[in-house]
């Protein structure tokens, strides 16, 4: 659908660095990576807005590195929106009309489409200084939807709507991808919403690919310690390997059972928090089951944060609020937990 091959472009202090994607016809894309790694850039390079230096952008088969952004037939939602504040709602959608040489009914047929699609029936000529953050962002979509662009991107999409609207946001950017099958590509921060909503991805670091593929193998199979580290994989440790047994290098008495290949040269083991459970009383057993201390106690919002010190080595752990009630956590207490060989993950 889309292909970057081999983008580069520069700037007096920072660069984009020969950048090879392939998103494919009704993909739904994450570019995610540190703040500043250039991610909002690579969009903005897709649209024209910014030429490249090197390389070719392919669209349908079709080179387009040097169409003209209007020509491209690539929408771009900002997180900001960008709506112009001396129109009213109707007439923000349909800004693009006359530029893109759209046909009357055509445009009129969409606009109705849309407007229903998009809940924004009873608002069509309220002014854009009276809506509220969710409002503004379905005007957006719909000022770049009635375009009918082959690829749409979104910067943000999420990050500037209060906790309130964010849920319906993130439904309704779901149903607009599943609807319309339109080829999306979007710029986010926010895990939850990337593993919602997006098929594919790739992490990008001061302008270069670091890991693309399918989104659940990022964030469950990550191909070095900063990505691993960047989707929060924060168990990882060194490892040995005696008689295909993996044993923390750090304390040769702690073995690991992982769905490991011997020989593949890989140096590291990692495990998410969440993939590692409470043993409780009942006896869950696990291939991987150990003995420990809580060692620190931490919230983030219905979750804790567990730190849990096992023979010298300590496991981040997330497990619900409810356990504190359910099973007496604090810190100093013994608990044991566990997790099957599955979820080890070794790069």
């Amino acid at each position: 659908m889309i292909k970057l091959d081999k983008i580069s472009l520069s700037f007096p202090n920072f660069s984009l660095d020969n950048i090879c994607l392939d998103i494919e016809k009704k993909d739904f894309f994450a570019l995610i990576g540190p703040t500043g790694s250039g991610k909002s850039l690579l969009l903005e390079a897709m649209t024209g807005l910014i030429p490249v230096n090197k390389g070719k952008i392919f669209l349908k088969n079709k080179d387009i590195t040097d169409l003209p952004v209007e020509k491209r037939n690539i929408a771009l939602v900002y997180q900001d929106f960008a709506l112009f504040p001396h129109l009213n709602v109707t007439q923000n959608i349909l800004y693009g009309i006359s530029y893109h040489k759209i046909p009357k009914k055509t445009a009129q047929d969409r606009f109705a489409m849309l407007i229903n699609t998009l809940g924004l029936e009873k608002i069509t000529k309220r002014s854009i200084q009276n809506l509220s953050g969710g409002e503004k962002q379905r005007i957006s979509l719909a000022r770049s939807l009635i375009l009918n662009p082959s690829v749409l991107l979104l910067d943000e999409p999420l990050s500037a709507l209060d906790p309130i609207f964010h849920e319906d946001a993130k439904e309704l950017l779901k149903k607009i991808h599943k609807d319309l099958e339109i080829t999306t590509i979007m710029v986010s921060h926010n895990f939850p919403d990337v593993l919602y909503l997006a098929n594919r991805g790739a992490i990008i670091k001061d302008g270069r690919i670091m890991q693309k593929g399918k989104i659940e193998d990022i964030f469950e199979k990550p191909n070095s310690n900063f990505t691993a580290k960047f989707v929060g994989m924060k168990n990882i440790f060194p490892f040995s390997e005696n008689n295909s047994k993996l044993f923390i290098k750090d304390n040769n008495k702690i073995e690991i059972m992982a769905d490991h290949t011997p020989g593949a040269n890989h140096k590291n083991i990692g495990i998410r928090p969440e993939d590692i459970s409470f043993i409780d009383k009942r006896g869950n057993t696990f291939e991987n089951a150990f003995n420990g201390i809580i060692d620190k106690i931490s919230s983030s919002g219905i979750y804790l944060n567990i730190a849990a010190i096992s023979q010298g080595i300590k496991f981040d752990i997330i497990w619900p609020r409810s356990y504190i009630r359910n099973y007496e956590l604090k810190i100093g207490k013994k608990i044991a937990f566990g997790f099957p060989s599955e979820v080890v993950h070794t790069f």
